[in-house]
C-alpha cells in the first residue's frame, strides 16, 4: 500500500475533517447567538454530526487515545484563533501561554508517547 493511502494517513485525514467541522460548528454556534439565529444553529448542528461521524470513522485507523488528544488540542487552538480572527474575541497572555502548553503537550505526545487505548 502506498504511503499516501496508509492507514495512519487515512486516520489523520478523517481526524482533520472532524476537527475542521467541529471548529466550524463551534464558530456557527457562537455566531448564532444562543438560539436566536436558527439558521446558524442549524449549520452548527449539521457540522457537529459530520464531525462526530468523521471522528468515529477515523477510529477505524487510529487509536482512540491519540485521536481524542489531537482532536481536543488542535480543536481548542483552532477555535481560539478563529474566534480571535472572526468574532473579535481577545486572547490575553495567559491564553497564549495556555495555547503554547497545548502545542508542547501535543508535540510530546506525538513524538514520544506510545498511547494505547
Amino acid at each position: 500500500m502506498s504511503f499516501i493511502l496508509s492507514k495512519i494517513n487515512l486516520g489523520v485525514f478523517w481526524l482533520l475533517i472532524a476537527i475542521a467541522t467541529d471548529v466550524l460548528s463551534t464558530f456557527y454556534s457562537a455566531k448564532g447567538n444562543g438560539l436566536v439565529n436558527k439558521f446558524d444553529q442549524g449549520i452548527a448542528l449539521v457540522l457537529y454530526i459530520i464531525s462526530f461521524a468523521c471522528a468515529a470513522y477515523a477510529l477505524k485507523f487510529m487509536q482512540a487515545g491519540i485521536l481524542y488528544v489531537l482532536w481536543s488540542g488542535l480543536g481548542v487552538i483552532a477555535t481560539a484563533l478563529l474566534a480571535k480572527a472572526f468574532l473579535g474575541q481577545h486572547i490575553d497572555m495567559a491564553g497564549w501561554i495556555g495555547i503554547a502548553f497545548i502545542v508542547v503537550g501535543l508535540t510530546i505526545i506525538a513524538q514520544f508517547s506510545n498511547i494505547d487505548v
